[in-house]
């Protein structure tokens, strides 16, 4: 355990030195968000820097790299990992197409698929194995061989890049993307001891403390930003933390169920009204919130409790009720949703003009 604790403390540490620094950065060169606006944490008129991402994936970086044995997979996650804070960063200067960032993050998942992190196969809630190993040929680069599997290929990809948005939609409001990614880190750590992973142990805890260290500038009021360069790696590394422990993506999945639904409801909602899927709007489930009533720090603690609580169901659940708990989630966001969006328009029906 010292070994752990060696990590979450100096991953916490270094992000809690850097962020000062990547914040003076972003001041100097004016990187700013200017509230309020649809990208927008903040209901007042603060500028706020961006880049705080940056802070996260370099304590990240420097910690694995003392730390963790070096290794083809950890290679392969640290590029994919620099590709999507690096676009993420640009991305943040000059706003970058929704076309072009979907290339980048295909281009990182295909990064980390070549250095062997992909799904292989999985764990069937009734019972046994789903083997997705069907169709597989190798492929010859020289004097490298890379091994193609379609079906778990591409959902692979697809888990990756959902993820990595899914994380991107839930940055919305001051410190809610970092905590409740670092509670989904706490999670696969206690799961990866649980299951005798110390590598997945070990790299989840740095990550956990990399998110921490940076939350107290960034919990409200806010004083940077995570920036799509964090919430693009937090996405990843998670994404890439659920399968290299074994494709546990269910239990991922009930940490973030709320973030995902929300996300698939956005989606949804704004392909209906005929605009882009990664269109900003206000109306997410922390937006609901607030127009609900919430002041941002209490529905930040509303869906962190979420987070944890459903962290903690999926580390006492099997695989069949672990299924059971996301149907529940399912269920009770979708009545949640609802609930709100109905109190939003009663609230802003009163206090419309007659």
């Amino acid at each position: 355990m010292t070994t752990y604790l060696i990590a979450f403390v100096g991953s916490a540490g270094l992000s809690l030195i850097l962020t000062p620094l990547v914040r003076r950065l972003a001041l100097r060169y004016k990187i700013m968000a200017q509230l309020p606006d649809v990208k927008s944490h903040a209901l007042d008129h603060r500028a706020i820097p961006y880049l705080g991402g940056l802070a996260i994936f370099a304590s990240f970086v420097v910690v694995s790299l003392t730390l963790v044995p070096l290794s083809r997979q950890l290679v392969a996650l640290l590029i994919g990992g620099a590709i999507l804070a690096v676009v993420g960063a640009v991305d943040d200067v000059v706003t970058i197409s929704a076309r072009s960032r979907l290339i980048w993050q295909f281009i990182a998942a295909a990064v980390v698929l070549a250095g062997g992190i992909g799904i292989v196969n999985l764990t069937n809630p009734l019972g046994g194995i789903i083997n997705l190993s069907a169709g597989r040929f190798a492929v010859h680069l020289g004097s490298v061989m890379f091994h193609v599997t379609p079906i778990a290929n591409a959902l692979s990809i697809l888990w990756i890049m959902g993820m990595v948005n899914t994380i991107n939609f839930l940055d919305g409001l001051d410190g809610l993307a970092t905590g409740v990614s670092a509670i989904a880190a706490l999670v696969i750590f206690a799961l990866a001891l649980a299951v005798n992973q110390p590598l997945v142990a070990l790299l989840a805890i740095i990550l956990a403390g990399s998110a921490l260290g940076f939350l107290p500038f960034n919990f409200f009021p806010a004083k940077i930003f995570l920036g799509d360069s964090g919430a693009y790696f937090l996405g990843l590394t998670l994404a890439l933390l659920a399968i290299y422990s074994g494709g546990k993506l269910a239990t991922i999945g009930l940490v973030l169920g709320f973030t995902i639904i929300d996300a698939m409801w956005a989606a949804v909602r704004r392909i209906r009204r005929g605009v882009s899927p990664f269109t900003s709007d206000r109306e997410h489930l922390h937006h609901l919130l607030l127009q609900a009533g919430l002041t941002q720090r209490r529905a930040v603690l509303v869906l962190y409790l979420i987070a944890a609580v459903f962290g903690a169901v999926a580390l006492q659940s099997q695989s069949y009720s672990k299924l059971v708990a996301l149907l529940v989630l399912f269920a009770a966001m979708v009545v949640l949703i609802a609930s709100l969006i109905r109190i939003g328009r009663r609230k802003a029906n009163s206090t419309t003009p007659s």
